[in-house]
């Protein structure tokens, strides 16, 4: 695996303004000015029938949000939802098209990205990605780009040493990041993409303070994550059973902390 410590992560990135992001034959132009107010948007100062006063105060709006767009990472709203065909595994997704789709155990969590093969080039496009992975933010890029197509928060806290990255078979973007807290559900990759209002993050919390929490799973799939966590659990605590087709009563309870907590590996 390509070693985490790489500067920075992900996929398809071209110039619109200040930069238009496309990944393969999707069009993920919106995670670009994802907050700007829908009454700026499609304005020009060429508008005939704009007033002077009215035309400064947009040129004055559109220049503090480029000066916001440049000094802090995009809030990106979009849903979690389960893999169609592939178990315990989750796909988030943005305007109706898939970001990443991304699953987990009880140590890690693997992200999968599609690469932007058109922009790769066939031989070492590996060395063309940029991944970082920091205790508490992921950036996936491309080499040379002015900007990352992402740049989140974590859900929680990160072993960085642990954590790596490979380009699968040249085309998907296969992220591995190593669990700081063994056994904790994460209900997304990333925080901005939690749901609105809800600041908790297990142990670590959220030390960068930006409280951009945005969108998370909703409490059905949070108990099938945490009812995969918990057979996983059992199965390592008793290898003699087996507990693929067991079910839960009632609600399942946390996977980290039930009946004394979860065991960790030497």
């Amino acid at each position: 695996p390509a070693s985490a410590s790489l500067s920075a992560l992900c996929l398809a990135l071209v110039q619109e303004r200040g930069v238009r992001w496309t990944m393969s034959k999707l069009d993920y132009s919106k995670f670009d000015n994802i907050d700007t107010d829908s009454d700026d948007e499609g304005e020009t100062d060429s508008q005939s029938t704009a007033q002077p006063a009215q035309a400064q105060a947009r040129s004055a709006r559109r220049q503090q949000q480029q000066h916001n767009d440049e000094a802090t990472p995009h809030r990106v709203r979009g849903s979690t939802t389960a893999h169609p065909t592939i178990k315990d595994r989750y796909v988030f997704s943005h305007g109706g098209r898939r970001v990443y789709e991304w699953e987990q155990t009880l140590d890690d969590v693997t992200v999968c990205i599609d690469a932007p093969v058109e922009q790769l080039p066939s031989q070492r496009a590996a060395s063309f990605i940029v991944v970082d992975i920091e205790p508490t933010r992921l950036r996936v890029g491309l080499r040379g780009a002015d900007r990352y197509f992402i740049d989140e928060v974590t859900f929680d806290k990160v072993k960085v040493q642990e954590s790596s990255w490979y380009l699968d078979d040249g085309r998907v973007i296969t992220i591995v990041l190593a669990k700081a807290f063994r056994g904790q559900t994460w209900e997304g990759v990333l925080r901005g993409h939690q749901r609105r209002g809800d600041t908790s993050s297990g142990d670590g919390g959220d030390e960068t303070g930006s409280g951009r929490v945005v969108e998370s799973v909703d409490p059905v799939t949070k108990q099938a994550m945490q009812r995969s966590l918990l057979l996983e659990r059992f199965q390592e605590e008793n290898p003699g059973f087996d507990f693929r087709d067991a079910t839960f009563n009632g609600e399942a309870p946390d996977p980290r902390t039930f009946m004394g907590g979860v065991g960790y590996n030497s």
